[in-house]
């Protein structure tokens, strides 16, 4: 391949893309460190996932390839391991059960509905827009708590508030187009294209504050299990 092509190919990488990049360099110098926050090894492993799946997709894409089956199944993994993830940060108590508890079945339900309702060539707005609908709940049952035990760490500095932030935010915006999408006929394809381009800039927003907490996490304070 000619240097030329080369940095055509490179100026063509989607930013969201270059902002998970950093997100995942960032969360392994995190790693390295001397104790590491006890989730970053599995978030680490996640945000290589992510990588992986968009560039696939971006690849995809480029040749006119239909993704929809890998998003799908991505969706189910990403939605899953975020009340994962969020439901880790809660304090042990009733919410936290129930979490624990939702975490275990909507897999099974998200699948059912890719498979069975809406197809798996078609994207499972069901299942993402309830998926998005939990993650938004254990994002605020997370905040709740933080006020009501709000600590002596610094919010700032805490690993888990920006990570509760970016879900918080990105899930919250998505759910009401996501719906939009689902429910309205014969959307016309600029309006698909504007909704790619804001997922596009929630994707960096959220990337970014993952970036943060990764940054964070370089001088790391015990957070509760």
């Amino acid at each position: 391949m000619h240097p030329t092509d080369i940095l055509d190919f490179i100026a063509e990488i989607p930013v969201y893309i270059i902002f998970i990049f950093l997100c995942l360099v960032l969360s392994l110098v995190s790693l390295a460190k001397k104790n590491p926050p006890p989730y970053l090894a599995l978030f680490t492993c996640y945000l290589f996932l992510t990588l992986v799946i968009e560039c696939v997709g971006w690849s995809f894409k480029r040749a006119n390839s239909n993704n929809l089956t890998m998003y799908n199944l991505y969706g189910v993994v990403h939605l899953t391991y975020a009340i994962y993830l969020l439901s880790s940060f809660l304090q042990p108590g009733k919410a936290k059960q129930v979490f624990t508890w939702i975490m275990v079945f909507y897999p099974a339900i998200a699948l059912l509905n890719i498979y069975f309702i809406q197809g798996p060539r078609h994207f499972g707005t069901y299942s993402y827009i309830v998926g998005a609908v939990i993650v938004v709940v254990c994002s605020i049952n997370y905040f709740y708590q933080r006020i009501k035990f709000p600590g002596r760490d610094n919010l700032l500095r805490d690993p888990s508030f920006w990570i509760a932030t970016g879900l918080l935010f990105f899930n919250a915006i998505t759910v009401p187009y996501l719906g939009i999408v689902n429910f309205v006929a014969n959307i016309p394809q600029y309006a698909y294209k504007t909704f790619s381009n804001i997922n596009a800039v929630l994707s960096i927003i959220l990337y970014s504050l993952f970036c943060i907490s990764s940054v964070c996490s370089l001088n790391f304070r015990k957070l509760p299990s």
